[in-house]
């Protein structure tokens, strides 16, 4: 009798799991480990209001950007920004996260350049809070982010750049609050006087377009805007330059007390430097 032949069984194997599951667990990572990180922003945000615990959150938040990914630098700006919208909050907090954009821009300098825009745009927007100390972080956050993206008068790109800054305050400049105003131009000043390397070109266009605010009987901040005249002179070097673009926009202004100014360029007059 023909015996049959056994044929050995493979044990069963395992069933490989489905090519997207790895995808969807890092997926959940991801969103698990930003839920956790707008936690911590918004929990150090919320800190900075108590004087007991305002630099533990100011280090907590710096120590946050400087260990930022690139996938949440989205959601730390916002958080920034809705930190300082908030009327809740108290000008501490609000100065602290003005502040802290001009930090996650010097921290992340190439990175920052894409979002520069929308945050010189919030900066200047937070010119109409009532309160004078949040009306000077923004003075220093602009000139502090002036000196890290103003540099270069011979780079083909800085034309555009210089114009990042001066669009939205010149808007500010036409607001009928003189508080603004007055802010928008200090906020210019600043701009001028920290330019790393001055982009004397693009300065001295500038010129004109102050006289012309100037001139207009409406502005109610000529005074502040006088500051961006002396920054502008001293930045484009030869104060000849700003003087005369003075005087072909706003004679009316200096007709009749021109003595002060001819003593002050007396006394420059044997001094290179100044």
């Amino acid at each position: 009798m023909a015996t049959k032949s056994l044929k050995s069984k493979k044990p069963p194997s395992t069933p490989s799991p489905p090519p997207n599951t790895s995808s969807r667990s890092s997926s959940l990572s991801s969103h698990l480990a930003m839920i956790e990180l707008k936690h911590r922003i918004l929990t150090s945000l919320s800190k900075l209001s108590d004087r007991d615990t305002h630099q533990i959150a100011v280090e907590d938040l710096e120590k946050i950007i400087q260990t930022l990914s690139p996938d949440g630098i989205t959601m730390l700006l916002n958080s920034l920004y809705d930190a300082t919208n908030n009327d809740a909050n108290k000008p501490a907090v609000k100065k602290e996260a003005i502040r802290l954009l001009y930090f996650f821009c010097a921290t992340h300098n190439e990175s920052a350049a894409s979002h520069l825009t929308k945050i010189i745009a919030h900066i200047v927007k937070r010119l109409k809070d009532s309160d004078s100390g949040v009306k000077d972080a923004c003075r220093e956050s602009i000139g502090q982010i002036s000196s890290l993206y103003l540099r270069g008068e011979g780079s083909e790109n800085i034309g555009p750049v210089v114009s990042l800054f001066v669009k939205p305050l010149f808007e500010a400049l036409n607001d009928q609050n003189k508080g603004v105003q007055a802010g928008s131009a200090m906020c210019m000043a600043k701009m001028v006087e920290m330019a790393s390397d001055p982009p004397i070109s693009a300065f001295q266009k500038l010129c004109a377009r102050i006289c012309k605010y100037l001139n207009n009987p409406n502005f109610l901040a000529k005074a502040a805007l006088l500051q961006v005249v002396s920054s502008l002179s001293q930045s484009i070097i030869n104060t000849a330059d700003a003087l005369n673009a003075l005087a072909l926009h706003s004679s009316n202004l200096i007709i009749g007390k021109t003595a002060s100014t001819i003593n002050a360029l007396e006394a420059y007059r044997f001094d290179k430097v100044r």
